[in-house]
């Protein structure tokens, strides 16, 4: 029985290589392709907020609608383009893009060393690069088609949210699909219904500190403000430069354009925790 290549994949539908990826969690080989193997259950949770299937299928909406829009914006994912994950973690998004784009062309960074020492062990493709809170990416001007970046605004204080806006202009080519999530107003109102109550969870513990502040916090953000928690996240991430960010619209548009226009903002909980916004490189 002989061993397949990635190239034997890319004609399928982006459902079913989720199916395969899903089943690539138990099953390393599947269909004679090895996929990468899969960090602890505790590591992938710890940085996606969840598990296996469930992280999968959570990541999987949010690369399938990123693609669907670089599609309808003249931009469609393939194998030509090059692509970055920024914020990498143990490669949950670089595993979807393996089927597009060609591992040469495929690229993560993380500020995490030891995610990255992981991904490498796990046989994640693409190029992987350590990247410091407010460094450089490691990429020429205007080199990049398509960057997504989940779950990684949503946790920058203002400094830094707007060092990595200007290194995504920087990179970006003319073209480029960016899709990134950030955190919106009802994240602050959870956060204020958290006071006087047990929490579930450490993290949750770390938000109601900050309950009492959340009306003048509410404030700031409807007057276009960014509202930084400073939270923390552990290991290579203090809380001068890690934590919980909730930035309006209105700012994420003057952050980006010129040179990025904003084409789509979905904020709907059923479809994820997150809103997500599209944009594009003018």
């Amino acid at each position: 029985m002989s061993t397949k290549t990635i190239n034997d994949f890319r004609h399928l539908t982006d459902a079913k290589w989720l199916d395969m990826l899903i089943q690539s969690i138990d099953t390393p080989v599947v269909d004679n392709l090895e996929f990468p193997r899969f960090p602890s259950d505790q590591i992938q949770a710890q940085f996606v907020g969840s598990s296996r299937q469930d992280a999968l299928r959570e990541g999987y909406n949010f690369y399938h609608l990123a693609k669907a829009y670089a599609k309808q914006l003249g931009r469609p994912i393939g194998p030509g383009i090059t692509a970055l994950d920024f914020g990498c973690g143990w490669g949950r998004f670089l595993r979807f893009l393996w089927k597009d784009v060609t591992e040469d062309h495929l690229h993560g960074v993380d500020i995490d060393p030891d995610i990255l020492d992981s991904c490498r062990q796990q046989g994640v493709p693409g190029k992987l690069a350590r990247i410091t809170p407010m460094g450089r990416l490691p990429y020429e001007d205007g080199s990049l088609d398509f960057i997504l970046a989940y779950s990684v605004f949503t946790h920058l204080p203002e400094s830094v949210f707007r060092h990595w806006m200007n290194e995504m202009k920087r990179v970006a080519r003319p073209g480029c699909v960016f899709a990134f999530t950030i955190e919106p107003r009802r994240f602050l109102e959870f956060v204020g219904s958290l006071a006087d109550k047990q929490t579930e969870s450490k993290w949750h513990a770390g938000l109601q500190v900050h309950s009492p502040q959340i009306p003048q916090h509410l404030a700031n953000y409807d007057a276009g403000k960014v509202v930084y928690l400073p939270t923390g996240g552990g290991a290579h991430r203090d809380a001068a430069i890690y934590g919980d960010a909730v930035v309006p619209l209105s700012y994420i548009k003057e952050a980006m354009e010129p040179e990025f226009r904003v084409w789509g903002h979905i904020d709907d909980p059923a479809q994820f925790w997150q809103a997500v916004v599209i944009a594009q490189r003018q």
